[in-house]
């Protein structure tokens, strides 16, 4: 693919473009982005350095804010023709395109005379810089927010949101990822595991289940209960991973403070056959890389009593 669009740099101060383009950059498979502050608003760079590793055909798009209110002026999306991974950094060149310029009032971009050359470098820094080939100085201010996409055709990669540690402390990744893909009705997964030495032997043993139920609570923590299944006779030993009683379910109830509640419960009588609390390091997957700026489900008056029943 080639550039879709690309600004024309003497029209920056003097175009007056307008400021009612508010449309966000999206795209199948975002791996990272950066806002108008150089902030990240979605995925990581790790995603998107991993990417770049393995030899991914990636897309650039970014937006332009000429005016300074925080709004979109002018977007683009190009192919990332060239990449260079530095200091845990990404940066790309575009291809080069004719010098073109956006026509105000009218809708309509047209490309200048004389025959000018743009070339243009973004990175993961957030920042923008572009050459002409005539020498006409560049703006090193321009305010400007990024997406990083995959092009391949294929489903994107479970992304790790946030991992946290037996009494809920911070490992790796943010709440707040976990949080926006929660209010995006992403498919979240949670994985857990252990290992011990026995008899002079390591055991191993790794889950991962899709929880049933998902609890957001005040921005802060998440609470999920796993699905009711018929209890094993050993979760550790393949020769007794077989059903025990029918009747017997388990089922557990997880948290980002690190608890982990599981029951074993007599379906037939209602009687509690076993709790054992736990404490487990949790890691939360997402479907995707979420937006940062999800809106919250909590809403004023969002559920409340229904005085007619």
């Amino acid at each position: 693919m080639k550039i879709l669009s690309a600004f024309f740099l003497a029209a920056l101060s003097a175009s007056g473009l307008s400021t009612h383009a508010k449309a966000q950059l999206s795209c199948d498979t975002p791996l990272f982005a950066t806002g108008f502050d150089r902030d990240v608003t979605h995925g990581t760079k790790a995603a998107l350095i991993d990417a770049v590793s393995q030899g991914e055909p990636l897309r650039i798009g970014w937006q332009l804010d000429f005016d300074d209110d925080g709004a979109s002026d002018l977007t683009h999306w190009a192919d990332a023709a060239f990449l260079s991974i530095f200091e845990g950094e990404v940066f790309t060149q575009v291809d080069a395109i004719q010098r073109q310029s956006p026509r105000r009032g009218d809708a309509n971009v047209t490309l200048r005379e004389p025959y000018i050359e743009w070339r243009g470098s973004l990175g993961t820094t957030g920042v923008m810089e572009g050459r002409f080939s005539d020498g006409t100085a560049f703006p090193s201010d321009l305010k400007v927010s990024t997406m990083w996409c995959s092009t391949l055709d294929m489903p994107a990669k479970p992304v790790l949101l946030y991992r946290n540690g037996t009494n809920g402390e911070d490992i790796s990744g943010s709440k707040e990822a976990l949080f926006a893909a929660i209010r995006e009705g992403q498919d979240i997964r949670i994985a857990w595991g252990f290992s011990i030495d026995r008899d002079g032997e390591t055991l191993e043993l790794e889950h991962i289940v899709e929880p049933v139920f998902l609890t957001a609570i005040n921005g802060e923590h998440v609470a999920a209960q796993l699905p009711e299944h018929i209890a094993q006779q050993a979760y550790h030993d393949i020769d007794r991973a077989l059903f025990d009683d029918p009747s017997v379910m388990w089922r557990g109830l997880m948290t980002t403070r690190g608890s982990f509640d599981a029951v074993w419960v007599n379906r037939a009588t209602g009687e509690e056959v076993r709790r054992y609390p736990q404490r487990a390091a949790l890691s939360w997957f997402g479907s995707s890389a979420p937006s940062l700026d999800a809106d919250t489900l909590a809403v004023p008056g969002g559920v409340m009593r229904d005085e007619s029943r």
